[in-house]
């Protein structure tokens, strides 16, 4: 994605709805080159057109969700992707960094084989043929592209892995990692139940942020991936409950 497209969002997020030729003004370039590049996120569903304005999606729309710090959730995907194996089969939870590292290792792993509750990872893994895809059951979530409720669970439980990857809403000392949705929460805790190695893959940006609902104790964690934006005192506390912390490259 263009670094242009990327201050597109990253304004209008702060902004709110925003005229057209403040777009313009701001980035240093034509409004016929902002509307251009408004009408590309638009079909990508990361915002919404109104006449003479970009307008930003729901920020729970995970398209609207990827295209934020692509280039740091790739380095995150990266790093994350030589935790597995040739062979293995691993859970992945939802996410816009999920999604990413699902893809890096469809990319550059053999027969590996992917249990997931995401709609939108099936979608960018499906055209690689060394992949093993298994989408578990449940209800629709339309923004997350994620599947949920009780038969997700019930899913699930029938699996048992080493290694789970997840992305995150949020953090909390005292509450461990949070989510948004309590119907995605639930399932998440319940998919944690069939592994035994917990990844958390995430910005660091999550580590100052409290979330809603608690869905993973720092008990259950066993790394977190993460970008060199963590304070070192963030890292000594959670190493100090056992969790690894690794830097991406």
């Amino acid at each position: 994605m263009k670094e242009r497209h990327n201050a597109i969002l990253e304004y209008i997020t702060t902004h709110g709805k925003t005229e057209v030729s403040i777009l313009a003004e701001k980035l240093h370039t034509s409004e016929v080159t902002i509307r251009k590049d408004l009408d590309l996120l638009e079909e990508k569903g990361m915002l919404k057109r109104e006449r003479g304005y970009a307008v930003p999606n729901d920020p729970g729309n995970i398209f609207y969700r990827m295209a934020f710090h692509p280039d740091l959730k790739q380095r995150i995907a990266r790093t994350a992707a030589d935790c597995v194996s040739d062979g293995e089969t691993v859970m992945i939870e939802t996410g816009s960094t999920c999604i990413l590292f699902a893809e890096e290792l469809a990319r550059t792993r053999k027969n590996v084989t992917i249990v997931t509750n995401s709609v939108c990872l099936a979608e960018y893994v499906r055209k690689y043929t060394n992949v093993q895809l298994i989408l578990l059951g449940g209800i629709l979530q339309s923004q997350s592209q994620s599947l949920v409720g009780p038969l997700t669970k019930a899913a699930a439980g029938a699996f048992h892995v080493d290694k789970l990857f997840t992305g995150t809403d949020g953090y909390s000392r005292n509450f461990g990692f949070t989510g948004d949705d309590m119907t995605r929460s639930d399932t998440l805790s319940a998919m944690a139940a069939s592994a035994e190695h917990i990844y958390v893959l995430t910005d660091s940006g999550k580590f100052s942020r409290p979330g809603a609902v608690s869905f993973l104790r720092l008990d259950q964690v066993y790394e977190v991936i993460t970008d060199e934006g963590i304070s070192p005192e963030e890292t000594a506390f959670l190493e100090s409950q056992g969790i690894r912390i690794t830097i991406a490259r």
